[in-house]
């Protein structure tokens, strides 16, 4: 691995024959978080996203190659080079790009919209191409979109996983026990263990740390200090705070934060074997 950093870039180059340039972040007016993108990845690479509370929105201009969303026995391709992704808050996305190259708008917020619009992720058909200007044009984009396709990674999950997750889901800042939620469920702690991991590919151990760490970036692309944001995010000790958050990212606080915070010059980003992305983990293979 090489890293070269100066006033206006931060590049890590490793052999995983992807990029990722960050050529715009900025925090909008009502909050939001925006960023344009340039990507381009060689060969095949998987990913699996998780968003908490927070979602995100991304508009795709796909130059080449292939972005296909795996869902279930499913494999989703978007039908045009033009097209947007919605990953809902509390959703599990599983992707695979091959020799993609493409410019992505994104735009990443807390605040609430429909509940029609935020029911699972997914992938439609769109025309925007200029960067969005907030959370209402994101209401209206997703509104306009056409050939909306869901691509939740399994949409046969067990009653028993999506109860356990919903548990997670609702308590992951108090770092809620496993064996607690499985008692709860009237089942062992291993077979929950096993049925979530069967439906979602990873344990709910698994699941709500990377869920706690993934509420942990926009937080940082927002200038709350690490310390305030390790409390936030159910961490007493900072110490632990950067140790999961590296063995889950590959990279630091300090870091995340300084490639997420609004700025306008260019930054080369990294494909890591696992990423984090402003509220969402992204985890690579």
């Amino acid at each position: 691995m090489r890293k070269k950093t100066d006033q206006s870039d931060f590049q890590v180059e490793l052999d995983r024959g992807g990029s990722l340039t960050r050529r715009k972040t900025a925090l909008l007016p009502d909050g939001a978080y925006l960023f344009e993108d340039d990507l381009e990845i060689s060969g095949a690479l998987n990913a699996t996203v998780i968003t908490c509370s927070a979602w995100l929105l991304e508009l795709y201009e796909l130059q080449a190659g292939e972005l296909i969303f795996i869902r279930g026995a499913e494999h989703i391709r978007p039908d045009t080079k033009h097209f947007g992704v919605f990953y809902s808050p509390f959703s599990i996305t599983r992707l695979s790009f091959k020799n993609a190259k493409a410019h992505v708008l994104g735009v990443a917020a807390t605040q609430s919209l429909p509940s029609e619009l935020t029911i699972t992720p997914i992938v439609f058909e769109s025309t925007f191409s200029a960067p969005p200007n907030g959370v209402a044009q994101v209401m209206e984009i997703l509104r306009a979109g056409n050939n909306r396709q869901p691509i939740e990674i399994n949409p046969k999950a067990s009653l028993l996983s999506l109860k356990a997750k919903r548990l997670i889901d609702e308590s992951y800042l108090v770092y809620p026990s496993i064996a607690r939620i499985a008692k709860r469920l009237g089942v062992t702690h291993e077979h929950l263990s096993r049925q979530f991991k069967r439906d979602f590919g990873m344990s709910p151990s698994d699941y709500l740390r990377q869920l706690r760490v993934a509420d942990a970036p926009l937080r940082l692309a927002r200038g709350e200090e690490i310390v305030n944001v390790s409390q936030a995010v159910g961490y007493n000790d900072l110490s632990r705070f950067y140790k999961q958050f590296r063995k889950t990212t590959d990279t630091s606080p300090g870091v995340c934060k300084t490639i997420l915070r609004p700025r306008t010059d260019r930054i080369n980003r990294w494909l890591s074997p696992r990423r984090s992305e402003m509220f969402i983990l992204t985890t690579t293979e």
